[in-house]
């Protein structure tokens, strides 16, 4: 039970996750490690089990940036005896990006310490300059769509760690195995460990943007939005394909307006074999919708921006969650303003929550509401608790569908919900929301959002991508010249935690800003993790 080399530490080679350093040494048997580290604010332990090898590197992780550490490496054997390395080792962290490489300037409104969910907020940041879309230049797309972070915040709102990325990322999930697994604006998925190692990739074999070296195909034209890890260990993934419609609307505000020929992008479910990148169960919404039925921003140019030349966005789906108790999936289809639930043997719809406008032959899917606020319209992201809840993020985008008038942006408020859905009565309740009219407490995020109900303490985390400024005369389409486009103006991004008692108590709340006023920061999303850590 000796050291046969000391330990060293040295920085993280993936220049990816730079908080990061790995301990290296060599002993003569294998032994449980303990770690312990302080810098000028705290001290903490580490503990590596005998199954970890020294030798090939320890990773240390949940440094805080540009501060002086001390560590202390002990070697202990299962009778309790413990062997220190003689000396200490002084690290230093490097500091965080300058500039707007990383979102500095932040607020913490509320922070109720006590009463937050423990452990590590991950968050999904973006950024994307202030302006209409069609007036970017390809540096302005370059800088939003080519560069993405996931930052990491421990229980004193500092940060621990975070990863750099040469894309958007999309939502971020943790793997049982402790990995996070996301997609990226490129059509292209990953699974990362927490020194930002690739683990395993995916990507769209149909991608405007090509191959990717070293990734395993799949076959369909888009990977995107939000993956989830089935009990099986494979993935729930949304997949996108198109086609081509002979007349198509060609405004979403009249829909009388001439028609003309389309390329239209519909959606798909399905179960990736993880190993293989196989699809081994899909389902399509060109199977079971009606293309005609439309909602506010199928004509926008998201799948443009995307590398779809032209095409137009029909469904939009940004979100599923497996039911393990019936093996059915719960889709979110933003521009349907609708969650669908699909039986995953027979391909059926099981139930639709929305508005019962032009559902057609569907429409005794849709469920009667029961003392809900409002319909969802262009929301996030469902996810199914463990009382059997689905919790949702209501962006109330548009407020309609056309031909109906929308809600101005600065007139209009999103909100996570809770909702409760009884099958046999064909019936949905509102069992939470943290906003239910509009008030000067409430924000409006027109795109993205995400809300969880946390697993220890039972509360809410809700995040607002975008919050949009009260400024009148505002429009949701950067096509629409009759207002000032909401990512023309200042924006901040926030994210709530409330508690569960009646008032819906907020104990936590942090925005990140430009004091500027040049760029959007944003949030995709946000995660709450026991610790860096895998279990």
């Amino acid at each position: 039970m000796k050291f046969l080399s000391p330990p060293s530490i040295r920085q993280n080679p993936n220049p990816n996750v730079p908080l990061a350093a790995l301990l290296t040494f060599v002993i003569d048997e294998p032994l449980e490690t303990l770690v312990q580290i302080a810098d000028k604010d705290r001290t903490w332990d580490i503990r590596f089990d005998s199954n970890r090898c020294p030798l090939e590197g320890l990773p240390i992780l949940g440094m805080r940036p540009d501060r002086h550490h001390t560590i202390t490496v002990s070697l202990v054997a299962e009778s309790g005896k413990v062997v220190t390395a003689a000396d200490t080792l002084d690290y230093r962290t490097p500091p965080l990006p300058t500039g707007y490489e990383f979102p500095h300037d932040m607020r913490i409104n509320v922070d109720v310490r006590e009463q937050r969910e423990p452990g590590v907020l991950l968050l999904s940041v973006h950024r994307i300059r202030t302006g209409r879309y069609q007036n970017w230049s390809n540096e302005d797309f370059r800088f939003g769509f080519d560069w993405g972070i996931i930052v990491a915040l421990d229980h004193d709102n500092e940060v621990v760690w975070y990863y750099r990325s040469d894309s958007f990322i999309e939502g971020v999930d943790q793997l049982a195995n402790g990995n996070l697994l996301f997609h990226r604006w490129d059509l292209h998925t990953l699974e990362i460990d927490m020194l930002g190692n690739t683990v395993n990739q995916w990507y769209a074999a149909r991608r405007p943007q090509g191959p990717v070296a070293d990734a395993v195909a799949v076959d369909t034209a888009g990977l995107h939005h939000q993956p989830k890890e089935l009990p099986n260990g494979n993935l729930l993934i949304f997949t996108a394909d198109t086609t081509e419609v002979d007349s198509y609307y060609t405004d979403h505000f009249d829909l009388n307006a001439p028609r003309a020929p389309a390329t239209v992008v519909g959606d798909g479910i399905a179960e990736m074999d993880r190993e293989t990148g196989e699809l081994v169960w899909q389902w399509s919404t060109f199977d079971r919708l009606d293309t005609m039925r439309i909602g506010y921003g199928v004509t926008d140019d998201y799948w443009t921006l995307r590398g779809f030349e032209g095409a137009l966005d029909w469904t939009h789906g940004n979100g599923a969650s497996y039911d393990e108790s019936d093996d059915s999936v719960i889709i979110s289809l933003r521009y349907q303003d609708a969650l669908i639930k699909v039986d995953r043997k027979s391909g059926d719809i099981k139930w639709i929550l929305g508005e019962p406008t032009d559902w057609g032959n569907l429409e005794d899917k849709v469920l009667t509401p029961i003392n809900l606020t409002r319909w969802p319209y262009h929301g996030h992201n469902p996810r199914i608790t463990t009382d059997g809840t689905i919790v949702f993020f209501d962006n109330g985008t548009w407020g309609s569908r056309p031909p109906k008038p929308p809600i101005p942006p600065e007139e209009n408020y999103s909100r996570g919900v809770e909702y409760r859905v009884d099958e046999q009565a064909m019936t949905v309740e509102e069992v939470w929301a943290s906003d239910t009219e509009f008030s000067d407490n409430a924000s409006h995020s027109p795109d993205m959002g995400d809300a969880h109900k946390l697993a220890i303490t039972g509360n809410m985390l809700v995040v607002w991508a975008h919050c949009v400024m009260r400024t009148p005369g505002q429009v949701y389409s950067s096509n629409d010249q009759s207002g000032i486009f909401f990512n023309e103006l200042s924006m901040s991004t926030m994210l709530r935690e409330f508690s569960r008692n009646s008032a819906s108590e907020i104990v936590y709340e942090i925005e990140f800003y430009d004091k500027d006023k040049r760029v959007n920061w944003g949030m995709y999303g946000a995660l709450v993790i026991p610790n860096l850590y895998p279990s």
